[in-house]
Formats: C-alpha cells, sequence, structure tokens
C-alpha cells in the first residue's frame, strides 16, 4: 500500500483539482480513507460515516465510491475474498498530475462526472498518458465529452429502471399478500353474487378504497363481471376507484355554510394540507372533499373530520387536529 502521509486538505485540494465537486459524503469517504489502517469494504465505510452522518445510505455510499473510482481518487482491490476493497489510489498521494495541459480546459465536470480513462472516465491530457491520447486534439475532447453525458444519462436511466422494478415487486407481494385478506371477506359472504354490495362495502372500509386488483379477484371468484363490478362502485359515491386518505375531510358548501365563510374554511385547511378539495395528501393520510350540506346548518360553516363536526376552525386549530391523528 502506498504511503499515506498526506494530511486531509491536501488531499481534498487535491481531489477538488481532478475536476470532482467535493459533496459532504465525499469529504466523509475521504477522512475515513485518510486515517484507514488497511484497505476498507464499502459496508466498513457505511458503518463508518454512519457515525459522522446517520442518515447517509449504503446506496450513497456505493454511488460515491463509484464516481471516486472513476476519478482516480481511490482504486479498488481484491485480496484473498472476491470482496471489493478500497483505498486511496496512488496517483493521489503520490500527487501524479492529471490534468497538466492548459489546452484541454473543453473538459468540464457534467452532472458530477469528468471524462475518464477506456470502459470509464477520460483524463485530461498528462505527463502519464502522453502518445496515448492526441494531444491538443480538441474535437476528441469533445466527442469523449458527449459520449460521457450520454453515458451518465444512460447510467442515471439504469438506476431509475431499478428503482421502478424494485417498486413494481414490492406491489407484487403486497398485492399476493392480499388475496388472503380477500378469500377472508369472500367467505364471510359465503361467495355469493347477492352479497356483493356489501362485499364491496367491506372491501371499501378494509383498504379505503377499491384497488383494481381486488375488483378482479372478486370478480373471477363470484363469477362477476367487471364492468358489472366497476358499474356499482361508480355509481355509489361510498365507493372509491382511487387510494383515499386514511382520514377523509369534508368541508360543507352548502348556501347556509357559504354565505358564513365556507370558502375562507376551505382555504384554511388548503393552506394547511398543500392539497386541493378532491386530492390526497402524498402520505395518504388526509384526503380533503366538499359537499352540498352536513346537516347542520346552525354550525356554519362546518367541516367533517375522523367523525366529529369542527364550527369554523382557525388555522391553529387545524394544524393542532391534523397533527393529533396517526
Amino acid at each position: 500500500m502506498a504511503d499515506r502521509k498526506i494530511n486531509l486538505d491536501i488531499l481534498q485540494s487535491r481531489t477538488k483539482n481532478s475536476g470532482l465537486k467535493l459533496t459532504s459524503s465525499r469529504k466523509a469517504i475521504l477522512s475515513i480513507l485518510i486515517k484507514a489502517k488497511k484497505d476498507l469494504s464499502a459496508e466498513d465505510i457505511f458503518i463508518l460515516s454512519r457515525k459522522k452522518d446517520p442518515g447517509i445510505g449504503i446506496a450513497t455510499i456505493y454511488r460515491t465510491l463509484a464516481l471516486m473510482e472513476k476519478f482516480r481518487i481511490i482504486q479498488r482491490i481484491y485480496q484473498d475474498s472476491n470482496k471489493a476493497l478500497y483505498r486511496l489510489s496512488d496517483y493521489m498521494i503520490l500527487n501524479k498530475k492529471l490534468d497538466a495541459d492548459k489546452s484541454i480546459n473543453l473538459v468540464r465536470e457534467n452532472n458530477g462526472i469528468k471524462i475518464g480513462e477506456p470502459g470509464g472516465i477520460y483524463p485530461a491530457y498528462s505527463e502519464a498518458v502522453e502518445g496515448f491520447y492526441p494531444k491538443g486534439n480538441t474535437d476528441f475532447y469533445l466527442n469523449m465529452e458527449k459520449i460521457n453525458r450520454i453515458q451518465t444519462q444512460l447510467d442515471d436511466w439504469s438506476v431509475e429502471l431499478k428503482k421502478i422494478k424494485r417498486e413494481r415487486e414490492i406491489e407484487l407481494e403486497e398485492i399476493i399478500n392480499d388475496f388472503g385478506r380477500i378469500d377472508k371477506i369472500l367467505e364471510r359472504h359465503e361467495f355469493k353474487k347477492d352479497n356483493l354490495i356489501q362485499m364491496l362495502i367491506d372491501f371499501q372500509t378494509e383498504y379505503n378504497w377499491l384497488p383494481r386488483h381486488v375488483l378482479f379477484y372478486t370478480g373471477n371468484k363470484v363469477s362477476v363481471p367487471l364492468t358489472q363490478l366497476y358499474s356499482i362502485a361508480s355509481f355509489y359515491k361510498f365507493f372509491n376507484l382511487e387510494p383515499r386518505g386514511k382520514y377523509q375531510i369534508i368541508v360543507c358548501a352548502g348556501t347556509a355554510c357559504h354565505v358564513r365563510g365556507s370558502m375562507n374554511l376551505l382555504q384554511r385547511i388548503v393552506n394547511v394540507l398543500k392539497i386541493k378539495p378532491g386530492d390526497t395528501t402524498a402520505d395518504y393520510k388526509f384526503t380533503l372533499d366538499t359537499v352540498n350540506c352536513l346537516g347542520c346548518c346552525a354550525l356554519g360553516p362546518v367541516m367533517l373530520f375522523n367523525n366529529k363536526y369542527y364550527s369554523n376552525p382557525s388555522k391553529k386549530e387545524l394544524e393542532k387536529l391534523f397533527s393529533a391523528v396517526t
């Protein structure tokens, strides 16, 4: 292993000179590697990084290590096992010059990545690679910059695709687990078509809406066309075909409440929850709706929340109400 007699300030300065922007996670990893007495795995670095930043994730560590390796700031090695280990690269410790030629100023940071070596990142022209890259050939470097930009975009898309795939896998796992819950409700009603509306009411109560897979599965089990199920679900206002919040907030927009300021009450709720009437919060906790009458005109303007009526609550009262529920 190379001699690590280099302080952190010098290391960070050399890192910035290589073209890599110094973020908090990159600084943390540099600090860990410069103090390390042995080569470290990604998991080792993750555990040590968590002591500095408890919010850092393992995915961030892997992305940062891959990027720093491309910039020749660190190097990956394999010893007795197949597990990858990391150390500071000789380029950083021995201060080998990576950007000596001023004519290659066209090589710039792009989305946090700079052009690099074959199979990855192309370093700026230097003594270390003299004779391999055409000195002063700006077209070559411009093309490499375009290729690198495309590769970066492809990498980003690949990460997004993997994320979407995992989300779909999780959804599928949840659907499979749901079949047991669906069967219990169907069994309770003996799989009879005559009990179809009551089944849908139980599903609505269980899920707070009618998921598509529940309707498909129910239709198959009780031999009812999907069109008939959707016809029932769309006819009755009680049923919801879109995900709804755990708690529903209903504001009366009838004449009596309107003249007493129901629109002001509605606007206060919109300001607190950051959603419009008919929408649901991102965490599926609250859904905001309006109706023509709640049957308690004397309390107007009024809203119904968590099965209780509230007469013209202030913004502070709304915030207290919404924060009190889990």
